[in-house]
């Protein structure tokens, strides 16, 4: 998976000064590198009412813009991917002590425990993020009921 720079429908030169910038690694922007991606990618752009924090800080977090083996350039495939900064959970429906496993306190230092080994482990490893959450660029619809409530499960 890689950008169209080997079919020639785009070349290095678009994003990359080969004379020199002040970003590295010699981009054609001054502001920040979302600008070139948001360039050819505007409908990811918000405002939204959800916004996804990479999309708004940096696309790179996500993505590798020379080509990765994951889909859509991203640099790992799901759910491992989401998982470098989302922690594992379970919806009412799938487990039924959602909430008690995410209040419970952990250890300084350690991570929260939030999955025991069984089946709920296996569905959560064999499904994609996406399959429920779909916007993940952005949306105008509220990503929780619960205002704020996301973040619980953020890393």
């Amino acid at each position: 998976n890689h950008h169209p720079v080997k079919e020639g429908k785009m070349v290095c030169s678009e994003c990359h000064n080969p004379h020199g910038s002040m970003v590295q690694p010699l981009l054609r922007t001054d502001e920040r590198k979302n600008e070139l991606c948001l360039h050819c990618h505007a409908r990811y752009q918000g405002p939204f009412t959800f916004e996804h924090t990479p999309v708004v800080e940096d696309c790179t977090i996500c993505h590798n813009p020379h080509g990765t083996v994951a889909d859509n350039l991203l640099k790992q495939n799901e759910p491992f991917l989401c998982l470098q900064c989302h922690g594992i959970h379970f919806h009412a429906g799938l487990r039924p002590d959602t909430e008690e496993v995410l209040s419970k306190p952990h250890e300084a230092g350690k991570p929260t425990t939030v999955v025991p080994h069984d089946s709920s482990m296996q569905m959560v490893m064999m499904t994609r993020c996406t399959q429920c959450h779909s916007a993940i660029h952005g949306s105008d619809l509220p990503s929780l009921s619960v205002p704020g409530g996301g973040s619980r499960l953020t890393k």
